[in-house]
């Protein structure tokens, strides 16, 4: 579908963007800086998505600032970092924003002067290692053969933590989620998650959980409700932002996912763009759209297209 490019659309009408050249140059010229999610948009786990990389350096050389926002926080920044460039997009760390990192700075905004409880994976410990906070060891998976009863007794809790702090974790199990459980009985131990995304999908029909599912998990067994520092909250910017490095009426947010990538931009005020290559579907903001719940509607994208490549052949850096 090809719908010609309308920017007096209201915010809350999801169009097709026009994929004319005389259209999406009109369109950039209202863009200072473009915030791209990672996985989805640039890449599907380590696979590299078609031509990402060409369309996003091109973006580059036609003069806009360009950060890579991932709710991704099994790996630091440095590492999401590295990864990217190897794939070729010429982007520096400064550039790259995490909610790992943005967790690490949540709490040292807080002072937080004790030991960390992390459920998760190694990032989450590298980034508060980088703000001067000390984690415990990861705990190692479950070893077989255990009697979760009699674990549960023998479970030591180190008196000096103070958070329990809850990411990303492909070895999540019943033994973190009590151990995680009998440090928030201390209503003095802060809960803090790094974002509340539910699924990544691997293969079509397949779906991998993600962070989302290890935060509800403890969220329902402890009864507490932990502070979320990733997308879609505005925190993973707010530095950008009241720096003056970014102005929100001249941003634009490229996501995947509806919930943290769109809901995000609408909640930071930034123009939104939907691409089609992880997790929500056009026809899933279509069905947000038409809803009457407030929250959904909030995470309908101004524009969509297929693919981030789509963009290509249509920009002035490739056609001069």
């Amino acid at each position: 579908m090809n719908l010609s490019l309308n920017r007096s659309v209201q915010r809350g009408g999801c169009q097709v963007l026009g994929l004319n050249k005389f259209g999406i140059q009109q369109w950039l010229k209202t863009i200072d800086t473009i915030i791209f999610d990672g996985d989805g948009v640039l890449w599907n786990h380590d696979k590299v998505l078609d031509k990402a990389p060409e369309t996003f350096n091109a973006l580059r050389a036609m003069g806009k600032d360009a950060f890579i926002c991932t709710n991704n926080s099994a790996t630091s920044v440095v590492g999401i970092c590295r990864k990217a460039q190897e794939m070729g997009f010429l982007v520096a760390r400064n550039e790259v924003l995490s909610s790992g990192q943005a967790l690490a700075r949540f709490m040292k905004e807080k002072k937080f002067k004790r030991k960390a409880y992390v459920v998760g994976g190694q990032g989450i410990i590298d980034e508060l290692k980088l703000v001067g906070i000390e984690s415990l060891p990861l705990d190692h998976p479950s070893p077989k053969g255990f009697s979760m009863p009699e674990h549960v007794q023998g479970i030591l809790l180190d008196a000096d933590v103070g958070a329990v702090v809850v990411g990303n974790d492909k070895d999540f199990n019943m033994i973190k989620l009590t151990k995680a459980c009998c440090y928030l009985k201390d209503p003095a131990v802060m809960f803090v998650a790094t974002d509340r995304d539910t699924a990544f999908p691997a293969a079509p029909g397949r779906l991998v959980p993600r962070s989302g599912v290890m935060v509800s998990a403890i969220q329902a067994a402890s009864q507490r409700t932990p502070f979320t520092c990733g997308k879609p909250n505005p925190y993973m910017c707010i530095d950008l932002m009241r720096q003056g490095v970014i102005q929100p009426e001249r941003t634009l947010v490229i996501g995947d996912n509806l919930y943290s990538d769109i809901l995000f931009g609408y909640n930071c005020g930034f123009q939104t763009l939907l691409v089609g290559t992880g997790v929500s579907s056009y026809k899933d903001a279509l069905d947000a759209q038409e809803s009457k719940v407030p929250l959904l509607y909030q995470q309908v994208p101004d524009l969509f297209v297929p693919r981030l490549s789509n963009l290509l052949p249509f920009l002035s850096s490739r056609n001069r």
